[in-house]
């Protein structure tokens, strides 16, 4: 039979192994985040390039619309 002390131990050891499982989801999923970041980076960085361009050949202020690419 298991005690009330042996009880409370197995307990805290399982939420324990809880916490540390959301801990390493986390840190994986932001592991994942920023390996796709890195392959959009170099597109993210020629749209910008791309909009000061716009910008200095039509300098009256536009409105763009979010999500729609100057690139394409």
């Amino acid at each position: 039979m298991i005690t009330e002390h042996q009880e409370i131990a197995r307990y805290q050891v399982a939420e324990q192994l809880r916490a540390a499982e959301r801990r390493a989801l986390s840190k994986q999923d932001r592991a994942d985040r920023r390996a796709t970041d890195g392959v959009n980076a170099p597109r993210r960085e020629l749209a910008g390039v791309l909009r000061r361009l716009a910008d200095r050949l039509e300098p009256q202020p536009r409105h763009r619309r979010p999500g729609l690419s100057v690139v394409r």
